[in-house]
Formats: structure tokens, sequence, C-alpha cells
């Protein structure tokens, strides 16, 4: 067996386990990007909330009889 032979049997399993980990790295940084962006969005549905629910305490706290 020459030493090509012989690194690429030493090196071929490591290439594709690097290659699964770039793969999995490369989805974990899309998740994290998509599930931020849901965040955001439930962040500010939750600010609109907030003020909404600030503007008709202030109501009645200026309504009362």
């Amino acid at each position: 067996m020459d030493w090509m032979g012989i690194i690429a049997i030493v090196l071929g399993p490591g290439g594709i386990i690097i290659a699964l980990i770039e793969r999995t790295r490369r989805e974990n940084n899309r998740d994290h990007a998509r599930n931020t962006e849901i965040l955001m969005k439930i962040d500010n549905k939750i600010e609109r909330i907030d003020e909404r629910l600030d503007d008709h305490i202030d109501w009645h706290l200026n309504n009362e009889r």
C-alpha cells in the first residue's frame, strides 16, 4: 500500500466528520436567526399590548366617579 492510500484511509473519516460538523453549524446558525426573528415579533406584540393596557388603565383612573 502506498503512502497516499494510508493518508486517505486515516484522513477520510475525519473529513466526513468535519463536513457533518460544518453542516450542523450552518443549520444551527440559520435556526438561531429564525428564532431571533420570531422572538422580536413576539416582543413587538407584547410591547403594543402593554401600551394598550397602560392607556386603558389611565382611562379608568381619569374617569372615576
